[in-house]
């Protein structure tokens, strides 16, 4: 096969017009250039340049020996590339701030997944509400959030939103599981798991209920959203929150969920967010990925 210096040089030479550019940017002697210019067409049998031309200009057989140097350097170039990259993910460690919505037996496997993938990898998960979120992206204590609401922060960017309304969410069993929609007037006298008021969720319960001039008095109020599933599951209530967080239950039909006609509950949304200008570490891209084939998986299985 032909030197790669060789075809460098007439490389060069041809890109940058004569032999004296070519030494010049590869700090030769032009005669050095023209030399092994030379030996590349004695070894390949055919003139690569055009004689009596000030200026180079490309014989045909010349012209293939410069498409061949072209793509065999970008190959090596992508291939070099490809194992930095592979080496840089081995190592390393990824901050992932969500809020508890997001902590589900399903999450957890995506996380796994990763982690089994790249086994060198660290992963560090800190749940926390959405404002808490967004301040741990903002100031860089975390590569990536995960939040139920679109932030107000211009220095996050918003890498993937997606909707995420707040369903009514009933036992299989409840009187108003025959129902498809329901209104939130219905639900006055209720028995109503709702998280604390430091939640967004809660808050947006707060606006939905103002909106459409009820109030909803909770029978139980916490700041796991693991005990209000239980509260569900067990038929003591009812509560208001995303499919995800019940998604497996809505799946295998032990829970089911009520739309509203609450224009704030149907216009909540789902985001995967990073801060503005930062370079994410290519483990974290990798994760911020497989997070996003998540979310839309997610999603459009709830339908």
């Amino acid at each position: 096969m032909p030197s790669d210096i060789r075809l460098r040089y007439l490389y060069e030479s041809a890109r940058l017009g004569t032999m004296r550019a070519a030494s010049e940017k590869l700090d030769v002697a032009t005669s050095s250039v023209s030399r092994q210019i030379g030996e590349l067409e004695t070894e390949l049998g055919l003139a690569l340049i055009e004689k009596g031309r000030r200026r180079i200009k490309l014989t045909e057989a010349g012209e293939a020996a410069c498409v061949y140097y072209r793509e065999k350097s970008s190959q090596e170039e992508a291939f070099l590339s490809k194992i930095q990259e592979l080496k840089s993910i081995r190592t390393g460690k990824i901050v992932l701030a969500v809020g508890e919505a997001f902590v589900t037996q399903r999450f957890s496997d995506v996380l796994q997944e990763f982690m089994q993938s790249y086994q060198g990898m660290s992963v560090q998960v800190m749940v926390s509400n959405t404002n808490n979120v967004v301040d741990l992206v903002r100031d860089d204590e975390a590569h990536l959030g995960l939040i139920f609401d679109i932030p107000r922060d211009p220095k996050i960017r918003v890498r993937l939103t997606m909707p995420q309304p707040l369903k009514v969410i009933i036992n299989k069993d409840h009187p108003f599981s025959r129902k498809k929609t329901i209104k939130l007037s219905e639900l006055v006298g209720e028995s109503i798991g709702l998280p604390e008021e430091g939640y967004r969720i809660r808050q947006l319960i707060r606006a939905a209920e103002q909106e459409d001039g009820v109030f909803l008095e909770s029978s139980m109020m916490t700041n796991s959203l693991a005990l209000i599933t239980d509260f569900v599951k067990s038929g003591r209530g009812i509560t208001i929150m995303p499919e995800l967080v019940v998604q497996e239950e809505l799946m295998n039909g032990e829970l089911k969920r009520l739309s509203t006609n609450n224009k704030t509950l149907n216009s909540t949304r789902t985001s995967l967010i990073t801060r503005i200008g930062r370079q994410l570490p290519i483990g974290a891209y990798r994760l911020l990925l497989s997070i996003e084939a998540y979310l839309k998986d997610a999603i459009k299985s709830l339908g």
